[in-house]
């Protein structure tokens, strides 16, 4: 029943997230429009929290896959994709892992995952500016100065600072893919306060677990 409900409930979250990243539900970063904000993600994290870490990873590798097959610049777009939501959500892991206190350890895996997210995402850019798309260099700084109005004396400027508006893409990207998910966790938690299926929810085993290792005051 469990390996049943965790291939089921996966291969559904999955294919919602490239469903929702299939249709028109994005904003484009003004900065770089060529990024786009996506709702892609909230499935994901909200597999996550509700149904435990496996479920994330595995959600995430079926919306890859769907991706690989219908997402625009395949292998290489669905691919960075896949690399951004994994490492987002094992940051959110580790800090579970780490710290056995419900907010902090939310806190804390969602700064884990925004660091790792924004470093591997930083190094693919490296990869796919430097060596694959140089051009987009050109777009990204031609963009950035239409915008903001900057000049940049060197190349080397240009491209640190595409590199770090692609960072701050990536922070803004993380919360708001976890914040919602986390809203609609909390709402599932209060709406089915006492429930049987509620109290399965891996996010209130979690706090379950959690409060029975806290020291009890006398």
């Amino acid at each position: 029943m469990r390996t049943s409900l965790l291939i089921s409930s996966s291969a559904c979250i999955g294919a919602l997230a490239a469903l929702l990243a299939a249709l028109p539900l994005y904003l484009h970063y003004p900065i770089i429009p060529y990024l786009r904000f996506e709702a892609a993600e909230i499935p994901v994290i909200l597999g996550f929290l509700l149904l435990g870490p496996k479920t994330g990873i595995l959600s995430s590798i079926v919306y890859w896959i769907v991706l690989l097959l219908v997402g625009e610049f395949s292998p290489l777009g669905p691919t960075m994709k896949f690399i951004a939501v994994a490492m987002t959500l094992l940051g959110l892991w580790l800090g579970f892992r780490i710290k056995r206190a419900p907010r902090f350890s939310l806190f804390l895996g969602s700064c884990l995952g925004c660091l790792f997210r924004v470093a591997s995402m930083s190094l693919f850019n490296y990869i796919v500016i430097v060596f694959m798309f140089p051009d987009l260099l050109k777009i990204a700084v031609g963009n950035i100065s239409a915008t903001l109005g900057m000049k940049f004396p060197s190349d080397v400027a240009a491209f640190a600072a595409v590199l770090g508006f692609t960072a701050i893409f990536n922070i803004i990207h993380t919360i708001i893919s976890i914040v919602p998910a986390y809203l609609l966790v909390k709402s599932i938690i209060s709406f089915g306060k006492g429930a049987v299926e509620t109290r399965r929810v891996w996010y209130v085993e979690f706090l379950r677990a959690a409060s029975k290792r806290s020291p009890q005051r006398s």
